[in-house]
């Protein structure tokens, strides 16, 4: 399944969030739910300044673990991407003391496996290794897992798209910049990642790489798919934000959708979003059909086309929105069994957001192509948003969908 991840984040080349005062508003706590931290199948999410300072960014802690042993590093501030699939860490944040060496990845003759992940916007280069993965209570073994580096051949330019690179330095500094986090966890619609793969001999800079084809089960995965329950989705939670924003929210991720192992993640009554292939459904706004729209908690606002909202701020926020005033908007998303439902939302003014030390918002907005619409972390606030993976049962249902509540 070829899926090109969804992360879009934009950031704040000025301000970096707000000041540096973060009392002036109050963090939110845990979501009204019959999920606690304490359950076996919770992991707890975070919205807060974080790494870069950037805002709307969903942390999670993970630990990394050499397969098969109790050899582990915890990595916190790990970017929450329910639009992308496995997991993706820096190297040199495992390289640093005390280093966790992972066994490299091996299929076949094929040694020196290294992966090309292109996000909307961006894109990674590094080595697969193995790892074991734990997240909250829950552990799934043997995963190749991506180690992003710096060591980009350039002859593999065409092959690897001319996006941004993450990171375009070595330094741990310029990593969190440029990604806002110490990784990213994606806990998406699909098993596998679908990108591109290279096994590379030498060292750099004279590796000499070659494009190969890896079965679906050996492409970096989706940890949670493999997990020995509750693995047939993911659910987060986040609490209801004032139009103001908060300077943090907490909030669940739930593993496993309306499983027998666990009585806190039933589907219930929460619309259900069928997807294509490529994990995108259609969004109506502005009596346009966006056809390319999807779900997605990696990215930092709701993305979409609308020439009548400013995008001149002044606050270093390039490409985010900047109405005079709020503007309460609305959009249709079709659902399955060709049925529809109205979500309300409003688009505020980022240069206002942007002020007095917060960094969680319902009501933050950018600009993207005409066909797309991004349903980005706001969408999340106040709701449950539950994300079921490919061929996996829910109930009477088989996964990929969306689904989510009021």
């Amino acid at each position: 399944m070829y899926l090109v991840a969804s992360i879009l984040l934009l950031t704040l080349s000025a301000c970096g969030g707000g000041s540096s005062s973060e009392s002036s508003t109050t963090p939110v706590g845990f979501p009204v739910s019959v999920a606690t931290q304490l359950d076996s199948n919770v992991a707890v999410v975070t919205v807060k300044r974080g790494p870069a300072s950037n805002v709307n960014i969903p942390y999670v802690s993970v630990t990394v673990c050499i397969p098969g042993t109790t050899s582990c590093k915890t990595i916190d501030n790990v970017l929450l991407d329910t639009g992308s699939t496995g997991l993706r860490l820096f190297a040199n944040d495992l390289n640093a003391a005390p280093a966790l060496a992972l066994p490299p990845h091996q299929v076949g003759s094929n040694t020196g496996i290294y992966e090309c992940a292109q996000f909307l916007n961006a894109k990674a280069w590094g080595a697969v290794k193995k790892a074991d993965i734990v997240i909250g209570s829950k552990r799934a073994a043997n995963v190749p897992v991506q180690l992003i580096n710096t060591n980009f051949p350039s002859a593999l330019e065409s092959s690897c798209g001319g996006d941004l690179m993450i990171p375009p330095t070595a330094t741990a500094q310029v990593n969190q910049n440029v990604l806002s986090a110490n990784g990213i966890l994606g806990t998406g619609l699909f098993v596998n990642d679908g990108q591109t793969y290279f096994n590379c001999a030498g060292t750099y800079p004279l590796q000499t790489c070659g494009e190969i084809s890896l079965p679906a089960n050996q492409q970096v995965q989706n940890p949670v798919a493999l997990f020995d329950t509750d693995n047939n989705g993911v659910i987060v939670q986040l609490p209801a934000l004032p139009d103001s924003g908060t300077s943090s929210a907490l909030g669940y991720l739930i593993f496993g959708i309306d499983t027998a192992q666990s009585n806190n993640n039933a589907l219930g009554s929460a619309h259900v979003v069928t997807v294509n292939s490529m994990g995108r459904f259609t969004t109506r706004y502005n009596n346009l059909d966006r056809t390319d729209s999807f779900i997605d908690s990696g990215s930092n606002g709701l993305f979409f086309d609308d020439p009548d909202l400013p995008t001149n701020c002044a606050l270093g926020a390039t490409g985010f929105f900047c109405p005079t005033t709020a503007q309460p908007l609305s959009a249709i998303i079709r659902l399955n069994n060709f049925s529809s439902i109205m979500v309300n939302f409003t688009i505020a003014n980022s240069d206002t957001l942007f002020q007095g030390g917060r960094y969680a918002f319902d009501n933050l907005g950018g600009a993207l192509s005409a066909n797309t619409f991004d349903w980005g972390l706001p969408f999340f606030f106040g709701r449950s948003v539950y994300t079921a993976i490919e061929g996996k049962t829910v109930g009477n249902r088989v996964g990929p969908f969306y689904a989510f509540t009021n």
